[in-house]
């Protein structure tokens, strides 16, 4: 039998910490005298709050994948050799993961990119509608809305594409069309580059040629 419940009005505090919190379970008199509830029940309500903070603990772990250790507004990084400058990179946005498994840098929302011969003059331009550096293979990889245009008038387009500076290559494994400056256009199921972009190859190529009249010749 519960003996009678005092009906001035206090708040029990449990002495439980889970973390760096501490553990308030607020009985007002109202809901003990509707339910009167037994003391013993309350180890069994803080183990359940225990485990839901352990489990916001687990989810902040796991998200240290998904979250970016730093983002960066309005970026420009400049690739130079022998203070030669070779490639130019601009990004409304750029998050790294340096804490992440795969130490990443990815911009989601676009990148531009400025190839540069050794003359110091352009050679190629890339644009994406977005991109990923990863860090440890030295690959990047540009996806979505891929278009390349070269100075001599060539124009690539594609849906992906990985460019390797280690090995100089550039490649897509993806449905590329190059269109030329006297308008013949060559498709292909992928295609693969060195990475300056001198002779690309298309696999399994097709095209289609244009022809001129004899009176524009």
């Amino acid at each position: 039998m519960l003996p009678p419940l005092v009906t001035k009005e206090y708040i029990t505090i449990s002495p439980l910490f889970t973390g760096a919190f501490q553990t308030v379970v607020v009985i007002p008199d109202t809901v003990r005298n509707l339910f009167r509830i037994p003391l013993m029940i309350l180890p069994f309500i803080l183990a359940f709050v225990s485990c839901t903070n352990d489990m916001e603990v687990v989810k902040k772990f796991i998200d240290t994948e998904s979250e970016p250790d730093l983002v960066s507004k309005n970026m420009v990084m400049l690739y130079t050799d022998s203070a030669r400058l070779q490639t130019k990179m601009s990004a409304p946005v750029v998050k790294q993961y340096t804490s992440a498994k795969e130490q990443r840098e990815e911009c989601p929302e676009g990148i531009h990119v400025w190839f540069y011969e050794k003359t110091g003059e352009l050679k190629a331009e890339l644009t994406a509608n977005w991109a990923k550096h990863d860090v440890a293979a030295d690959i990047y990889e540009a996806r979505g809305n891929v278009v390349i245009t070269h100075s001599d008038g060539r124009k690539l387009e594609t849906e992906q594409l990985f460019w390797e500076p280690k090995k100089g290559i550039v490649y897509s494994e993806k449905y590329t069309k190059i269109t030329s400056p006297d308008g013949t256009v060559g498709t292909g199921d992928s295609f693969t580059t060195p990475q300056d972009f001198t002779k690309p190859k298309l696999i399994n190529a097709k095209a289609t040629i244009v022809l001129k009249d004899d009176d524009e010749e």
